[in-house]
């Protein structure tokens, strides 16, 4: 689509985040209970946002990514077959959606066409998996315990690639980001099909007890467990030839919205949500304004948006495709609690 309306708000979004701020129900950055609307513009073409131009290049939500040659298996099944199962593979991303998540829009380009991937199905399945974790202490180790410490040589180079692994999951607490609940307190490494317990020194008993890292100390721990994982069920259709043809496609069955007239109030909120100055964006204090509520409604929100005073953490709505005066933009709504 072409530019118009971005390059005035590149030069005047700071005046559209104060004017959307000052208005009723409004409430300045910082303070608490507050939905908060923000965009990214789409630079380019809808396919230059949807578009997976290397699959393989999608994480397993697993600390340890799958190989390559395991994530082209279940490409070659997916465009052989039309369909193909997938454990802990998020080929098709999920994005948060109040108290679910929905699919992103997801392309590929194989043999010269071009491929819509959906999610058909998401159940959780088990796995019977040996774990590997560190836990940070403030107790000295025993006398006789065997502690090591970098660079850690008498390892092979997967199993330094585990404990170095399972030390950052302990600094970056990121088992949220990766999909992985703790077990038992611990965010563990987990072995899996492309990680062998077989082959690994860590595990059932890894060769130390304490680990110094960065003048800290770190008991390890190694478990066998039965794990809950997701197994998502992708299917493929071939839904273009061209580019051409694919951005009509794109542009007929992604966005959620188009906001080409909209009454100045409703302006007023798009304009503050898609500034690109710093920390632009538009909020407002509980409940939700008539232009505001415009908004998430048409974006696809409101059905699944609950009164403000449900929640009791933060929820996000995220990457929902709408216009503004000539231009595409991804949205995302939070509640900020």
């Amino acid at each position: 689509m072409p530019s118009s309306r971005r390059t005035l708000l590149r030069s005047a979004g700071a005046l559209a985040a104060v004017t959307a701020t000052a208005g009723a129900g409004c409430v300045s950055i910082g303070s608490n209970d507050r939905y908060v609307l923000h965009a990214d513009d789409v630079d380019g073409s809808l396919a230059s946002r949807f578009v997976v131009p290397d699959p393989t290049a999608v994480r397993a939500d697993t600390r340890l990514d799958f190989d390559e040659a395991t994530k082209r298996e279940w490409l070659d099944e997916l465009f052989d077959a039309g369909r193909v199962t997938a454990v802990q593979w998020p080929l098709v991303e999920p994005d948060e959606w109040g108290d679910d998540v929905r699919p992103r829009p997801t392309v590929l380009q194989h043999e010269g066409a071009f491929h819509a991937v959906t999610t058909e199905r998401i159940r959780q399945v088990e796995r019977d998996r040996w774990l590997f974790a560190t836990t940070r202490t403030d107790e000295e180790p025993p006398g006789d315990a065997t502690v090591r410490s970098e660079p850690f040589d008498s390892l092979s180079e997967r199993d330094r690639e585990i404990l170095q692994s399972a030390l950052d999951a302990v600094y970056a607490g990121n088992d949220g980001f990766l999909g992985e609940p703790e077990i038992d307190g611990l965010r563990p490494v987990q072995y899996h099909r492309d990680v062998s317990a077989a082959a690994s020194d860590l595990v059932p008993d890894p060769p130390f007890e304490y680990v110094d890292y960065y003048d800290e100390t770190f008991r390890v721990v190694a478990r066998r467990r039965t794990v809950t994982v997701p197994e998502r069920t992708f299917a493929v259709e071939r839904v273009a030839e061209t580019r051409s043809e694919l951005e009509d496609y794109l542009e007929e069955t992604v966005p959620e919205a188009r906001f080409d007239e909209p009454s100045d109030a409703v302006r007023e909120v798009l304009d503050a949500a898609v500034s690109e100055s710093d920390g632009g964006r538009y909020e407002e204090a509980p409940p939700l304004s008539d232009a505001l509520s415009t908004v998430v409604d048409a974006l696809g929100m409101g059905d699944d948006l609950r009164p403000f005073g449900e929640y009791d953490e933060r929820v996000d709505f995220r990457h929902a495709v709408a216009s503004y005066d000539g231009d595409w933009y991804v949205f995302n709504l939070y509640l900020d609690i």
